[in-house]
């Protein structure tokens, strides 16, 4: 018995001990100073940074010319613009697919706290939103984005697919939309082609 009292107050003694050390350690920070070092790390995560200035690239009117798989190329639009003081890139595709009209919606952004670039998709032929997060390349050329998406076709679910941006120059950019679960030959299944229109 006295062995179980004296194990019983010595683990108190250590528990009273560290909750005094606890309270000693968060006392030193000043209440004032955790708030301005949380408002300077969320002006900074909340500020465009050259990161978002790449995504300006993608702005303004497109003609597109769209393959998917080995069908013909058919023609389309798209209208992209900087949104919220140019931290995200906005817009919809328009065009069609196997003759079936369809409009998109993207939004692409860079997430300062992940330091990830992120994609967001939605079109009147699904009720998906697909998402995937990526980064640059050294060339500064290339953006790549990986995630997930669902073939209804063929009852496959979360099926890795990679969303790759090719900047040309300045008035051409090129979109594949690659299926990774095709192993033994080409992934890529939609190649869309961008040409800025001409405003002059």
């Amino acid at each position: 018995m006295k062995t179980y009292f004296s194990h019983h107050l010595v683990t108190t003694g250590i528990i009273a001990s560290l909750a005094i050390v606890s309270i000693a350690t968060t006392t030193d920070v000043v209440p004032g100073q955790t708030l301005a070092r949380m408002e300077k790390l969320g002006k900074e995560l909340a500020t465009p940074n050259s990161n978002h200035q790449i995504l300006e690239k993608l702005a303004g009117e497109w003609n597109t010319v769209q393959t998917f798989m080995d069908t013909n190329p058919t023609a389309g639009t798209a209208s992209y613009k900087m949104i919220y003081d140019n931290r995200f890139l906005d817009g919809t595709h328009t065009g069609s697919i196997l003759d079936i009209p369809f409009e998109g919606r993207l939004t692409i952004g860079y997430d300062n706290y992940k330091h990830k670039y992120v994609i967001s998709f939605i079109d009147n032929l699904g009720t998906a939103l697909r998402t995937a997060e990526g980064m640059l390349d050294k060339s500064g050329e290339v953006l790549s984005l990986w995630g997930t998406m669902d073939e209804w076709m063929t009852d496959e679910h979360d099926k890795p697919v990679m969303y790759q941006f090719k900047f040309i120059d300045k008035d051409t950019f090129f979109l594949g939309i690659h299926d990774l679960s095709i192993l033994d030959k080409n992934s890529l299944v939609i190649a869309v082609t961008y040409t800025r229109v001409n405003t002059n």
